[in-house]
């Protein structure tokens, strides 16, 4: 396992409880979307030359059109998502991306990184890594819990997948974080980052990448 990989996981902190918190405050979800493959639609990552698939209540944003449409909902909220995307943005060596549902309040954090190869076996190290940071960040009054965790793998891409689910002790506060590794065939790799208020699946979104 390579010290970048190391890295890039380190850099997945993020104030895991004001997260949940400012999530909760901000989201205006009367019940569970449901997410359907077939509804979405496909966006150019522009300086990668490939294209990734999301649901149509998706658009792509920047850090700074984020941060204006928070303040719109609620000029209170200190939101630490920012915090988050400037850290990918600024210290990881790649392309960053930002698309943003503000129906649902939910993100999908893309970078593109210098490329690193990863196998079945290595799942396990890298899951303990996102397990230990997310926990480092959640603080005493914020359960973490693993949802799941699955390596996958064609000739084409690999795959690595983590879902952390996020709540207070009475479960008023809940949040759900998805997070992607993508290696592929053209010696590319990309982390994906989905931040929602509710369950989802977005393994059907994700297949449907195009590299």
């Amino acid at each position: 396992m390579s010290r970048f990989l190391f890295f890039v996981l380190i850099v997945l902190i993020v104030s895991c409880k004001e997260a949940v918190q400012t999530a909760t405050s901000l989201a205006k979800v009367p019940e569970e979307p449901v997410l359907v493959a077939d509804q979405g639609s496909y966006f150019t990552l522009d300086k990668d030359a490939v294209s990734i698939y999301l649901p149509d209540t998706f658009e792509k944003y920047s850090i700074s059109e984020y941060e204006y449409e928070v303040k719109k909902i609620n000029d209170s909220i200190d939101d630490p998502f920012v915090s988050l995307f400037t850290n990918l943005r600024d210290n990881l060596k790649g392309k960053f991306y930002l698309l943003y549902d503000k129906d649902n309040y939910s993100f999908c954090a893309v970078n593109s990184i210098p490329y690193f190869d990863f196998k079945r076996q290595d799942a396990k190290y890298m899951l303990a890594m996102i397990r230990k940071n997310q926990q480092d960040a959640s603080g005493p009054d914020l359960f973490f819990e693993k949802q799941t965790a699955k390596y996958s793998a064609t000739d084409d891409v690999k795959i690595f997948k983590a879902v952390f689910k996020l709540s207070n002790f009475d479960e008023t506060l809940v949040n759900y974080r998805h997070i992607y590794l993508i290696s592929t065939r053209n010696n590319q790799t990309f982390q994906f980052i989905f931040n929602t208020p509710f369950e989802a699946d977005f393994d059907p979104f994700i297949r449907r990448m195009k590299i």
